[in-house]
């Protein structure tokens, strides 16, 4: 009897507040995984786009030919392994180009809520990436910043792991604390086996008060599960996202960023492995 093929990891990346960096940290780890050499697929689940954008995936121009293009058309009522005929590569060149697909995302991505109550509606993701995630090391959802809604049903079925990007301000840690607790509650209805990854702090500024929120975090992920790789704010990491470009690509300070977001890329593997060793 042949083994099942060995999926790559399912990471969600989630929190409940908009503007915290989902989309950057989304980015930030598909790029840095392309730089080790691994193959990333992006989905896009934010009816934003902003992933979509930020990778310069090629979507067409006109509104309905980007629509139909879109996981909104896949998604709406999906064949097995459905996503494929959408997926559409990263727009940086080079190595980007070769090694990120993107799923990308439309505003219809929102009328998905009024199909919600069908049979197995949350699995529809989950259906339309069977077998086109195999040639992949990873897979990275981009979740809207919401708790409670049928896109963030989608994706976390999908999912192996949720990691949530936080910055160091207690909105911020108090949304981290209501993912956390909507996962307790709701994974025996959407995914008994989905499991939070960690935290990985964003726009940290050393000082007191950014020392006790990362505090409270680690209460919130457990031992370990807080990245000791810590995102600085630093106004260069906002040239990935405002002009959709690798960070590398931003000077001597940019290449030493785009070093310090490997080791976050890194971090997240070993933290898996980790947390698959002691399931």
């Amino acid at each position: 009897m042949n083994s099942p093929p060995v999926l790559p990891p399912h990471i969600a990346v989630a929190n409940h507040k908009g503007g915290i960096g989902k989309s950057f940290l989304t980015q930030s780890l598909a790029v840095a995984a392309a730089e080790i050499g691994h193959r990333v697929l992006v989905v896009d689940m934010d009816a934003q786009g902003n992933i979509t954008r930020r990778l310069q995936a090629q979507v067409p121009a006109d509104p309905a030919e980007r629509a139909a293009a879109s996981l909104y058309a896949v998604l709406s009522n999906p064949a097995r392994g459905e996503a494929a005929r959408i997926l559409t590569p990263c727009g940086y060149g080079g190595i980007y180009t070769d090694r990120i697909m993107i799923a990308p995302a439309d505003l219809d991505l929102e009328l998905l809520a009024l199909t919600a109550g069908q049979p197995a509606a949350e699995r529809r993701l989950l259906r339309a990436l069977t077998g086109v995630v195999a040639d992949f090391d990873l897979v990275l959802i981009d979740c809207p910043p919401s708790l409670l809604n049928h896109q963030i049903d989608l994706a976390w079925t999908a999912s192996d792991y949720v990691f949530m990007p936080c910055e160091a301000e207690f909105d911020a840690v108090q949304s981290a604390r209501r993912i956390k607790e909507r996962i307790l509650r709701d994974s025996h209805k959407l995914n008994e086996e989905l499991r939070i990854g960690g935290i990985i702090v964003n726009r940290y500024r050393n000082i007191s008060v950014h020392k006790k929120r990362v505090e409270e975090m680690e209460r919130i992920s457990g031992p370990g599960g807080v990245c000791p790789v810590k995102i600085p704010e630093i106004a260069v990491l906002k040239d990935m996202s405002e002009y959709a470009r690798p960070i590398a690509e931003s000077g001597s300070q940019g290449r030493n960023m785009a070093s310090l977001l490997r080791d976050v890329y890194e971090w997240t593997r070993t933290r898996i492995t980790d947390l698959e060793k002691a399931a």
